[in-house]
């Protein structure tokens, strides 16, 4: 992969990165420790490894899919779509102490949907960005709790899921439905609503959109409402109470959720694009 920030490490432990990575093909690789890929917001990705028979298999994934591959397992990755990564190298024995087992050996990889996982990787996100560093303690906590999910789903002879058969959305659905969210911002916006722009029912939209955008349509609506926000904090002269309001938000839910997602409180954020 391209040369990543390091975030921590803990020789002989773990290590963990967390950068951004353009659409790019990976070269195939293999590791000496267990490779954690942890997507955020966005992300789509395809996985191509080799099985123990030797068989080159690809899996199509997507931001929910935290990616685990084994001690020396051959694999390539292609990153479809520009997106934040946490990326883990733990050691087997790392893994093994963090589930209580005396030895534990993962044997081909798994992925796992964890909204723990991910929530432990945007914690760690906004630390950097907030704080530069994360201390020892923090980052060690934060590998020794998906270490801990990991194993329990090696143990549990989890492996790659399937890929997601659902079609990706039309064009011209995906720009109605953008202008539909843009347009009423400032408006509660419920799936039965996004569903019904794309004469779906709302399981076929909720699939299809996901397929389409590599994310939840909540998820969607919050970065519209966030890249507005942005907006109107740098070009505005509008107060932050009045800003939440236009994307229709409360001043505390505003505020708790542009910290989470941009690292910054809006009121810094206005201040460094203004100074």
């Amino acid at each position: 992969m391209n040369p990543r920030p390091l975030t921590f490490a803990q020789p002989g432990k773990f290590e963990i990165f967390c950068h951004r990575s353009t659409p790019t093909l990976y070269p195939e690789e293999a590791h000496d420790t267990v490779q954690i890929c942890v997507p955020l917001d966005g992300a789509q990705y395809n996985v191509t490894r080799q099985s123990e028979t030797g068989r080159k298999l690809v899996h199509h994934l997507g931001a929910r899919d935290v990616l685990a591959i084994p001690v020396g397992q051959p694999h390539c990755v292609n990153w479809r779509r520009t997106a934040d990564i946490v990326s883990l190298q733990l050691s087997e024995a790392f893994i093994a102490d963090a589930t209580g087992l005396q030895c534990l050996r993962i044997q081909d990889a798994l992925t796992l949907r964890d909204p723990f996982i991910s929530s432990a990787a945007v914690q760690l996100r906004a630390s950097l960005q907030v704080e530069g560093s994360p201390s020892l303690i923090f980052a060690e906590a934060i590998a020794t709790a998906i270490a801990y999910h990991v194993g329990l789903a090696a143990k549990a002879g989890r492996g790659i899921r399937g890929a997601e058969h659902a079609p990706a959305l039309s064009a011209p659905a995906l720009a109605r439905l953008e202008r539909f969210i843009d347009d009423n911002l400032d408006q509660p916006i419920s799936l039965t609503m996004l569903a019904k722009q794309t004469g779906l029912s709302l399981w076929h939209f909720m699939r299809r959109f996901r397929m389409s955008r590599g994310m939840s349509p909540h998820d969607f609506i919050t970065r519209r409402r966030l890249a507005r926000a942005q907006t109107l904090l740098s070009e505005s002269r509008l107060s932050i109470t009045e800003i939440a309001l236009q994307i229709g938000m409360s001043h505390s839910h505003f505020s708790r959720t542009f910290l989470s997602r941009v690292g910054t409180s809006p009121r810094e954020f206005r201040r460094q694009r203004r100074g």
